[in-house]
């Protein structure tokens, strides 16, 4: 029989598989569009940055796993290679988020219509804007978090209370290094991980929400423009799901942190399996809601369906040949 912890492992691993394979096929697709195509496109940049964060988040939960299974944090001296696992999985993570962010503001900025100069403004430059913001959010995830490159092992240690034949080790806390304040640098961590991008997301994601409901009902009561009104509608469930998926993972990131604080600490299985859940619905998500996307994707079906077919009636006939 299976036990719990053996449950969160196998799905933790199945969820880390798809998401990596779904991950990857999204980011192929954006990559051969923007090469073929000639030009920036900034709804394949921010896929593609969403897509290489996850499967670089996903990578790092990998390791971080293995890691843990291997009881790293008890050994005397931490390992240099486990700093650099940490800071990958973070800044992976923080671009991934803040991608998720900027996709909403750009498809609240294309969808909407602004009386304000100013907005219009906006409007029009909205993917020059977005494109160097990308920029500045892979430069800024990689400088928050290199304090992690110098992680060391605290010399006190901690005994877990309930101790099995596995745990039986010593577990050393990491810590920052002594130059980081490390009360501000949570707050400004925290703030900058998690609070800023969903004050971006929120506003801008209900705001269009609110418009392509009104905008949809109209165009269904003029029987006209369905195939807009399913194209809009497409775009208000991609937003309202990426969204709620932020969310789920927030708060299951926020749970283990604050019960790690005021409690004994959960298991990181749980942030591990939260990391892996957002990762693949965030990748499916997006798969389904890009138009090239979902057209490669039914054409590997297709071929693959084909191909069995194919081989199957090869089959066949050699079974008919065989009898006569």
């Amino acid at each position: 029989m299976f036990g719990s912890a053996d449950l969160k492992l196998c799905g933790t691993a199945l969820l880390l598989v798809l998401g990596s394979l779904a991950n990857i096929f999204n980011l192929v697709v954006m990559l051969v569009q923007q090469w073929r195509s000639g030009c920036v496109k900034t709804v394949a940049v921010i896929i593609c940055f969403i897509s290489l964060g996850n499967v670089l988040l996903q990578i790092s939960t990998f390791v971080l796993v293995a890691s843990v299974w291997a009881v790293v944090l008890c050994w005397p001296d931490l390992p240099f290679f486990f700093c650099v696992v940490l800071f990958v999985w973070f800044s992976s993570s923080s671009v991934s988020f803040w991608s998720v962010a900027w996709l909403s503001v750009f498809y609240c900025m294309r969808v909407l219509s602004f009386s304000s100069v100013i907005f219009r403004v906006l409007k029009e430059n909205i993917s020059t804007i977005l494109n160097v913001f990308l920029g500045l959010t892979l430069l800024t995830s990689c400088v928050m978090f290199t304090p992690f490159f110098y992680l060391k092992s605290q010399n006190k240690t901690l005994v877990p209370k309930n101790m099995t034949e596995r745990a039986s080790c010593v577990i050393r806390k990491p810590l920052l290094p002594a130059w980081v304040d490390v009360n501000v640098y949570v707050v400004i961590f925290i703030c900058y991980l998690a609070l800023m991008p969903l004050m971006i997301m929120l506003p801008t994601s209900l705001r269009l929400v609110v418009y392509l409901c009104k905008h949809t009902l109209s165009m269904q009561n003029q029987q006209s423009g369905s195939h807009a009104a399913e194209s809009y509608l497409l775009v208000c469930r991609l937003t309202v799901a990426l969204v709620w998926v932020y969310l789920t993972t927030l708060l299951t990131i926020s749970l283990y942190y604050f019960h790690a604080i005021f409690a004994s600490g959960l298991s990181a299985d749980m942030l591990f399996l939260g990391l892996s859940f957002y990762c693949t619905a965030s990748a499916i998500l997006l798969t389904c809601s890009n138009k090239n996307l979902r057209e490669k994707l039914r054409v590997l079906i297709c071929s693959g369906t084909n191909t069995n077919t194919l081989a199957r009636s090869a089959e066949d006939k050699d079974g008919v040949t065989a009898t006569v």
